[in-house]
């Protein structure tokens, strides 16, 4: 075989598995979510709910959030975050950044869309608007595992991302790993993933 095909496959293999599983807090793709609550579902005019209701949600802001991919993948990387979760996480909080949210109301996960006619600054679709998103995400996943040190990966994501938006005190054991926001944000993640994030 020529060096020359023997890198090219090298090269190949690294970039498949860079997109499809990286991130230091655990497989996007091996997570099982029920997805959004039927609140949510209602809230944005579906009739039903779940890994169903996630995925057309995320359908729904992936043009929006399109425009963040490259600075996704670049914050990604600093924070160790897969941006399949940073997309996930933008598209339940403000329909991927799409709209002003007040997130004074961070206790439910959706926050409070003040006019939605007023779109952002563009200053708000920054690398530091995601940046900041990711670096509070994270910092809540830290808090976790300190706390936590026995848990996996996959459950400091999942407290990681109730703590990000009930608090850090929601979580006091791994039976609090089951909030709405998480089980949402990873089923829309999971979409992303599906569709090149």
């Amino acid at each position: 075989m020529s060096p020359l095909w023997l890198l090219l496959g090298l090269l190949a293999l690294t970039g498949s598995s860079e997109s499809s599983n990286w991130g230091c807090y655990g497989n996007i793709r091996t997570l099982n979510t029920p997805g959004a609550s039927c609140v949510i579902g209602r809230r944005h005019g579906l009739p039903y709910c779940g890994v169903r209701a996630s995925e057309r949600l995320a359908e729904i802001d992936r043009p929006y959030l399109l425009r963040y991919q490259p600075t996704m993948r670049i914050v990604g990387r600093k924070y160790c975050m897969d941006p399949a979760v940073i997309a996930g996480v933008l598209s339940r909080e403000s329909q991927g950044g799409n709209f002003v949210v007040d997130m004074d109301n961070v206790g439910n996960g959706i926050g409070v869309i003040q006019d939605p006619n007023f779109y952002p600054p563009t200053s708000w679709k920054s690398e530091s608007w995601v940046s900041q998103k990711t670096e509070i995400l994270t910092s809540k996943i830290k808090e976790i595992q300190t706390r936590f040190p026995t848990w996996t990966p996959d459950q400091y994501l999942r407290g990681g991302l109730c703590a990000y938006s009930k608090g850090p005190s929601f979580v006091r054991s791994n039976q609090d790993l089951n909030c709405d926001f998480c089980n949402d944000v990873l089923a829309r993640a999971k979409y992303f993933k599906n569709h090149g994030f």
